[in-house]
């Protein structure tokens, strides 16, 4: 609602007979006697009036709804935005088991994609290289995307959910300018890469770490 608009219509005391509303919205005000106190009332209702939008809007930040979703029959979940697209279900030459989900969101304006790669890894015990296992796994992903440039690889993130899981985080820009935002995870004999990628670094950091945070292996 413009404030500016709505003050016009408001001189010497008086509120005048038609105020018009941004959205086409006409409400009809006759002037009649009321209290003398009447002018520092409608101050108040118009401050209300004009902050309340900007309340609205930093509430709502343009952030996604997410929905915890199980990634097929592998036992572990993501908390992704909206419905994703069904899981892809593949097997890497050493018969290690791979799922891919993926799923677009538009609230912030631009179209971003959500998704993970989750690798059950077949015969492997993941204790104590992590970290090594995961920048494996990621490089390769880089070779496969189309990565033309990154940030480098930050350690020593962890999972509040998942005490044993280790994390990797960089940031990626492909050959069609995309940007992606990495972050993976490992523990037992599993591997999350999550990603969100899209024009730009994705704008709404809370959004990120909700994402991010929101990986569950089995049995969490």
């Amino acid at each position: 609602m413009d404030c500016n608009l709505i003050k016009t219509y408001y001189k010497n005391g008086h509120l005048w007979p038609v105020d018009t509303f941004s959205k086409g919205i006409i409400i009809p005000w006759v002037e009649s006697n009321f209290p003398k106190d009447f002018s520092l009332v409608f101050r108040i209702w118009l401050a209300f009036l004009c902050i309340l939008p900007i309340s609205s809007d930093l509430n709502a930040q343009n952030a996604p709804r997410f929905v915890k979703t199980d990634i097929a029959d592998s036992g572990v979940k993501l908390y992704l935005p909206g419905t994703a697209d069904p899981v892809n279900i593949s097997y890497s030459q050493d018969s290690s088991k791979v799922y891919t989900i993926e799923t677009i969101d538009s609230t912030t304006g631009d179209y971003y994609h959500f998704g993970s790669i989750v690798a059950e890894l077949n015969g492997v015990d993941l204790q104590g290289q992590e970290e090594e296992m995961l920048i494996q796994y990621m490089d390769y992903l880089q070779t496969a995307l189309a990565i033309e440039s990154t940030a480098g690889y930050g350690k020593g993130h962890t999972l509040e959910t998942h005490p044993s899981a280790k994390g990797v985080l960089d940031y990626w820009v492909d050959e069609s300018d995309d940007h992606w935002i990495v972050k993976g995870w490992a523990a037992e004999s599993t591997i999350f890469v999550m990603f969100i990628y899209g024009p730009s670094d994705y704008p709404n950091q809370n959004v990120v770490d909700v994402f991010f945070k929101g990986a569950r292996f089995a049995g969490d």
